[in-house]
């Protein structure tokens, strides 16, 4: 149920809405009620823009840092919805979440992209390690299969075609960092070891081949995305 501020910041956004009608006495009307709410509810239009968003969040593998190849995914899946994209935590979650943050369905539509490509360069990387890297030593094994994920991702994440934001959900955006995530700063993913070795291009090889079978499909339903990803054998 809504509390009485957000049900203020609905009638407020409609007021505004109103307030741009060719009919100069209805638009008069419209903003005086606006700003009239404004006033009895103790915000302004910061708070009003940040109203526009919406966030949707879905857990990363980690508990505090992520693989710069998981963030590399993070940040197109974002981009491709129009979105700006964190890494949160608490003391009670056992992992950190990625939290996707836009107008609209975007935050949801991110959120699914990543997830659904996440569970195939996982999927990918467990039978590359079954099938390639099943004799390397444990720490080797990592980082080679870190490597495999990076070109894997590089790949998909281009694939995913990116939709330019626009002025009006980057003002909500920012107006609800502003207000919700003022203190958030950077965090640097931990990148994997390279070397010039052999093994390390095949494996960025064999990341890149595996990431080309990944495609987005997105089609529009009305004023609902419908989006689908899926792995082509």
């Amino acid at each position: 149920m809504k509390n009485d501020q957000q049900k203020a910041l609905d009638k407020i956004k409609k007021c505004l809405k109103l307030s741009g009608s060719s009919n100069a006495n209805e638009a008069a009307t419209a903003l005086r009620q606006a700003q009239a709410l404004m006033e009895k509810y103790n915000v302004d239009y910061t708070d009003v823009l940040a109203a526009e968003c919406g966030h949707a969040t879905i857990p990363s593998s980690v508990k505090a840092k992520p693989t710069a190849w998981e963030s590399y995914l993070a940040n197109k899946a974002a981009q491709a919805f129009s979105c700006k994209f964190l890494l949160t935590s608490s003391i009670f979650d056992k992992k950190a979440n990625w939290k996707f943050i836009g107008v609209g369905s975007s935050p949801e539509l991110a959120a699914y992209a990543f997830n659904v490509l996440f569970r195939q360069v996982k999927r990918d990387r467990a039978e590359y390690i079954k099938t390639t890297l099943k004799r390397c030593k444990a720490a080797n094994k990592t980082k080679r299969a870190d490597l495999f994920c990076e070109a894997w991702v590089y790949l998909a994440g281009e694939k995913i075609a990116a939709i330019a934001p626009s002025k009006d959900a980057q003002l909500a955006i920012t107006a609800y960092m502003q207000k919700h995530h003022s203190k958030a700063g950077e965090f640097a993913p931990r990148q994997p070891k390279k070397t010039n070795s052999q093994s390390s291009y095949a494996d960025s090889h064999a990341g890149i081949n595996a990431g080309k079978s990944a495609v987005l499909n997105r089609g529009m339903t009305g004023t609902a995305a419908a989006t689908a990803l899926e792995h082509q054998q």
